[in-house]
């Protein structure tokens, strides 16, 4: 495995500059153990290879604000399907701006990734608790003749991408030194091709930050 990263640091005047970037790649090696799922499945087409990744990234300050981003890709280790010659990819992009005067600190970011679906995805007969279960394939057993037919209810793959987004918002007010009353809160959207891939939550914060 390869992993390369890089900064670079900078203040022009009153304007902060940070730049980054990074790179990754790790070698796959087939196992010869005889089982269908082990590296390539011959009956939904999905199967592995090298790892890589990359990300790259800015972030700005003057007169109190920070602005930042990045964007990245990753193939998840996940190669071509046999069959439909799509990929798994995911692709990250993250934006986030900060403000500070005085006592307060304000900030609100936002993250998405996307990823591709190029193995397809299988309803969700069932959730109970404990367990999740998925439609078997229909059709006859060893063939892909189920996992790409045309009935969703019957075990056929869906395909369509998967998509996550994630808001951030919170405030910080320093009471004295070392002493932060601290709020904020997180809302995250996750949308796919079935019903196991969707769903949406929230959370808050409100507490304190000591130091010493």
């Amino acid at each position: 495995m390869f992993d390369i990263g890089a900064n670079y640091l900078n203040k022009f005047g009153d304007v902060t500059v940070a730049l980054f970037g990074s790179w990754m790649y790790a070698s796959f090696v087939p196992s010869y153990n005889n089982v269908a799922t082990a590296n390539a499945n011959t009956v939904t087409g999905s199967n592995l290879t090298a790892w890589r990744q990359w990300v790259v990234g800015a972030q700005f300050g003057i007169a109190g604000f920070t602005v930042g981003g990045s964007i990245g890709w990753d193939n998840n280790g996940l190669g071509n399907n046999y069959y439909t010659g799509g990929d798994n990819d995911s692709r990250k992009y993250a934006a986030a701006i900060m403000y500070e005067t005085g006592p307060w600190q304000m900030s609100f970011g936002w993250g998405h990734v996307n990823t591709d679906n190029g193995n397809g995805a299988r309803t969700l007969v069932s959730t109970t608790q404990g367990t999740t279960s998925a439609l078997t394939l229909a059709g006859i057993p060893g063939t892909s003749a189920g996992y790409f037919g045309t009935n969703p209810l019957a075990g056929a793959a869906v395909f369509g991408g998967y998509a996550a987004d994630k808001y951030e918002i919170g405030v910080n007010y320093a009471l004295g030194p070392g002493i932060k009353l601290v709020g904020g809160g997180i809302v995250w959207n996750v949308t796919g091709p079935v019903n196991g891939t969707q769903g949406q939550s929230w959370a808050a914060m409100l507490g304190m930050d000591l130091r010493f």
